[in-house]
């Protein structure tokens, strides 16, 4: 058994291992797991390599090109002659503007692709957030309901007792087990809820969690002291940043559009040496040349190509611009809005725990006399369904809280420097 667990070790890796055993996962190790395979920002990652490649391959575009060449001809006219050749040949870019503008194109790209992995890494980490989130909810929950169905049995039974004793009217008692069972139904839905938030879990970290793997938190009213001016914070936002990446690269392609209408410079140079009979030449047959060229290129691809090229770009530009401006008011409204959702989450906190607090109170009230004959059946009913509904707000508003924090990093890319 010892040498199969050696041998299982040596070929998972320890991250594997733990979210395939471990019963439970703290928060740093749902991050942890994530940096590692999450599926979204490991493509984001390749993404980025990628614009770094293809930056370096249009760099070459400056870099000299060099060829060597070594060959036998045979011709005939009259008499067979045979010729052996090697040459070596060399030329540099010295300008090209339509080079020019594709390098800071490219570099433009890169800018973009980092902002979209800065937008993946955001929107990964409120993906497992929210899984988290969900999580703690429904593990609370199926605690919150099976306190709820006890309650309800313990309920159903005094009402019984009383029915028996004459006190209380079968209806009643036919309710009350009614509310019971229905109380054991709750139950039941809430652990199957529980598999669904766990599976969520598992497809945001990139992996698979254990059928029995839980969470270690519990939803709380955390301390925040962010302050967030939306309009200085906007421009940080991921979203703002990939449509302004997204305007540099069109204004850079009016640039690389307009290459035609400049000219371009480059140089060149050439030595070889011939011989008719030795297949090595000898370095007395070597020639060389050395050369500048201009090339001005004339209605190159039509009369109007160049012309009507560079005012679709420049109406490409405008229709960047428009969605820059859209983006910034789009996202300033989702940061006004989800700023507010904060403040009315952490009053209802507050609210609920303070009615919470009160239908405690009433329930415990309402059962003794209930059970002294001083009170109807319908109105303790009617209390002890406050503090049912009082139980579950209050648990509601502390996940409202914590789901509203999360979507407000979502919008400035904030992920605390937990995704790497």
């Amino acid at each position: 058994m010892k040498k199969f667990l050696y041998i299982l070790l040596l070929f998972c890796s320890a991250g594997s291992l733990h979210c395939l055993f471990a019963e439970t996962l703290t928060w740093q190790d749902c991050i942890d797991i994530a940096n590692k395979t999450n599926n979204t920002l490991v493509m984001a990652k390749q993404d980025l390599k990628i614009a770094e490649y293809d930056y370096n391959v249009i760099l070459n575009k400056y870099y000299p090109s060099v060829n060597f060449r070594y060959g036998f001809t045979r011709s005939g006219n009259g008499h067979t002659a045979n010729n052996w050749s090697a040459s070596l040949n060399a030329s540099q870019t010295i300008y090209n503007f339509q080079s020019n503008a594709q390098i800071h194109s490219q570099k433009a790209t890169i800018n973009k692709t980092v902002a979209q992995l800065t937008k993946s890494s955001s929107d990964v980490y409120f993906s497992i957030r929210q899984a988290f989130l969900q999580m703690c909810y429904a593990q609370e929950n199926i605690t919150l309901l099976e306190n709820i169905y006890n309650m309800r049995k313990q309920s159903a039974d005094i009402v019984r007792l009383q029915y028996e004793g004459g006190k209380e009217s079968k209806g009643n008692m036919l309710r009350a087990q009614a509310q019971k069972q229905s109380a054991y139904v709750n139950v039941s839905n809430a652990k199957r809820d529980l598999a669904v938030a766990r599976r969520t879990l598992a497809q945001n970290l990139g992996t698979e969690l254990s059928s029995v793997c839980m969470v270690d938190y519990k939803l709380e009213e955390v301390d925040d002291n962010t302050k967030v001016d939306v309009d200085n914070a906007v421009a940080n936002c991921p979203d703002v940043i990939l449509s302004s990446s997204s305007v540099e690269i069109t204004r850079y392609s009016i640039d690389s559009t307009k290459g035609n209408l400049y000219p371009n410079i480059s140089a060149s140079a050439s030595i070889g040496v011939s011989d008719e009979n030795n297949p090595i030449p000898p370095a007395d047959s070597k020639n060389w040349s050395v050369g500048v060229a201009l090339n001005y290129p004339i209605l190159s691809g039509g009369i109007t190509s160049t012309l009507n090229s560079v005012k679709a770009a420049n109406t490409a530009l405008e229709k960047a611009q428009e969605s820059y401006k859209q983006t910034i008011l789009a996202t300033k409204t989702s940061l006004e809005e989800v700023l507010a959702d904060i403040e009315r989450t952490k009053d209802n906190i507050e609210i609920y725990g303070m009615f919470l607090e009160a239908a405690t109170q009433r329930q415990k009230e309402a059962t003794i006399k209930y059970r002294a004959g001083t009170m109807e059946f319908q109105t303790w009913q009617d209390i002890e369904q406050e503090y049912v509904n009082n139980q579950m707000s209050h648990l509601s508003a502390l996940y409202n809280y914590n789901l509203a924090l999360a979507k407000r990093d979502k919008l400035l890319g904030d992920t605390h420097g937990e995704i790497k």
